[in-house]
């Protein structure tokens, strides 16, 4: 038996009624439930568990008692029945069962509170067949990719082509190679159920004249992930060279994809830039491909972009050299010059790679030269270098006009690099120049010394994790379901500031801070170690308050905080992770 539950409705309950009345106000599309998954969630959601996941709850007698989370209040109300496992406050008259709190407290609509519950509990919900799933949107990616692998498989032409360029079965399947052929895209979609509406947000379909098309069609598509292997977009390049369309197109911008911040093949490259400490920047989706294939496991490309400043934090990652392999044609070298640029005021170490013959790395991998290419990747032209010498290129020096700009321009680069480094590329630029090296002058850049020498780290343990969830936004996420602004002691303000998804000046000079650890290869696990002894240190403290609130507890309030915080500490301990 199945129940129809609708978005729009209103909830009462009577006092420790675990039955819910749902009066439905407006039913603007429905979700189907089985009956028999409803009750079992109300059988395993225990009402004290639940709630204290999100409140301190104090033991009364058989029952529970809270600060309302629902209104202000300084005298306890908020009452929770375990037997009947329901709550009500007599302060606000909120009550209800488990999935009323949830409801109440997180703002959700009913669906989402009992699939947060169902989640939380291990119980697989059962639907019927006319729910239109609703998968997050890297899974509903998973889902297109999926189909297009299967497209891939029916067109042999196609793998005919990959085979050409030089691919092996093995890196089609761990790059989930596919191919569009729109027709059979639309049909999957239909069959799978998938949301349309989700689907265009996500730039696999469009929309023209109130009809969706599919956008990569009849194209060889490259699945885009995160540095985190979450599937974020698609690149897709056409076949037929005689259609007239781009050889290659991205997904559209969307909140997951944004091509300026990502990196192709750096999923799959990511274990081998830690262990190296080095990064191949290419400029092809094929060359990243053909290049780890080969065996040069940390090649990654731009997503048809050039390199920008919004690259620089993926770069950054683990600290890398970074060496730019493009091609050597005019638009390859001025790619090069242009990132080297960029580069160079980052500080990175690493250089420039250009290959002659018109080659790009795919052709340098299929016409058996990575011997070659090797030796090529082991002396790359430092950036600074490469940028001074790329400045000085389109002037002729034997016409002292030309000479003086190309004087002030490499002057100007020189002027914005620390003061060190002037030092020691000045009798580089004179001698390009053919000037003697005194002609150009050093500019005296001011040490940053309020950040560097004035900035107290207030907590170094708070800061470094300040530090983890700002680089890395997903251990914020993980973070919040353990603890809160209110547990740091110093920087309360930097955490709120995260979770609205903000940045401020305190956070930034944290992030740049060179007195705190560096992200390493394994960053999850350091992270996950800093957050256990923050927790630890939380919950030290508070045995130790509670220890000393000799009047303002009786003995038996005090020994059910204390079993709370200790209970807390032992599973730390363990190494888990608890909830404060």
């Amino acid at each position: 038996m199945y129940i129809t539950l609708h978005i729009n409705f209103l909830i009462t309950a009577t006092l420790f009624d675990p039955l819910v009345k749902i009066k439905v106000l407006c039913a603007t599309f429905q979700i189907m439930i089985s009956q028999e998954s409803l009750e079992q969630l109300k059988q395993v959601a225990d009402i004290v568990e639940v709630v204290q996941s999100y409140i301190d709850l104090k033991r009364v007698g058989s029952n529970y008692r809270a600060i309302c989370p629902f209104h202000d209040e300084k005298t306890p109300s908020f009452m929770i029945n375990p037997s009947r496992n329901s709550f009500k406050c007599y302060g606000c008259s909120k009550a209800g069962n488990a999935i009323t709190f949830v409801m109440e407290y997180e703002k959700l609509d009913f669906i989402s509170a009992v699939q947060k519950l169902a989640h939380m509990f291990n119980l697989p919900l059962q639907y019927t067949t006319e729910q239109k799933q609703t998968l997050p949107s890297t899974d509903l990616l998973e889902k297109i990719a999926q189909c297009y692998q299967i497209q891939l498989k029916k067109h042999p032409l196609v793998l005919d082509y990959l085979k050409q360029r030089g691919l092996k079965e093995e890196s089609i399947k761990a790059f989930n190679l596919g191919f569009c052929a729109p027709q059979s895209v639309l049909d999957f979609i239909n069959q799978e159920k998938l949301d349309r509406q989700a689907l265009l947000e996500l730039g696999v379909l469009g929309e023209e004249d109130n009809k969706s098309f599919v956008r990569l069609k009849q194209r060889l598509i490259f699945p885009i992930h995160n540095p985190n292997g979450k599937m974020v977009g698609f690149g897709g390049r056409i076949l037929q060279d005689n259609s007239g369309a781009a050889k290659y197109i991205n997904s559209p911008q969307t909140v997951l994809f944004n091509k300026s911040k990502l990196l192709y093949g750096y999923f799959q490259a990511r274990e081998a830039i830690f262990k190296t400490k080095q990064i191949i920047l290419t400029e092809g989706y094929l060359d990243v491909i053909l290049l780890q294939q080969a065996g040069f496991k940390t090649a990654v490309a731009t997503l048809g972009t050039a390199l920008t400043e919004t690259h620089i934090p993926i770069l950054n990652r683990g600290d890398p050299s970074v060496i730019l392999l493009y091609d050597g044609d005019e638009a390859g070298y001025l790619a090069a010059l242009r990132a080297s640029k960029i580069l160079s005021l980052e500080l990175k170490r690493g250089g420039v790679v250009l290959l002659n013959n018109a080659l790009d790395p795919a052709d340098m991998i299929t016409q058996g030269k990575s011997a070659e290419l090797k030796a090529l990747l082991q002396k790359p032209i430092p950036f600074i270098e490469f940028v001074l010498k790329g400045l000085v290129k389109p002037y002729s020096l034997s016409d002292a006009l030309q000479k003086q700009k190309a004087f002030k321009e490499a002057q100007t680069f020189l002027h914005s690099l620390p003061q060190v480094l002037q030092e020691e590329y000045r009798p580089m630029a004179a001698s390009l120049l053919k000037l003697p090296r005194n002609a150009l002058t050093l500019k005296k850049n001011p040490l940053p010394q309020m950040q560097a020498a004035e900035r107290l780290i207030k907590n170094p343990l708070e800061e470094i994790l300040i530090k983890y969830m700002a680089l890395h936004p997903e251990l914020l996420t993980q973070a919040k379901n353990y603890i809160h602004p209110e547990t740091f002691e110093h920087c309360a303000q930097e955490f709120n500031t995260l979770c609205l998804g903000e940045e401020n000046v305190q956070i930034l000079n944290i992030k740049l801070d060179n007195r705190l650890p560096t992200l390493s290869e394994n960053f999850e696990q350091d992270f996950k170690a800093q957050l256990l002894l923050f927790i630890k240190r939380h919950c030290q403290r508070r045995i130790e308050e509670t220890n000393h609130l000799n009047k303002e507890l009786n003995p038996q309030e005090r020994l059910e905080i204390l079993v709370k915080w200790r209970t807390k500490l032992q599973q730390i301990n363990k190494g888990e992770l608890v909830q404060i």
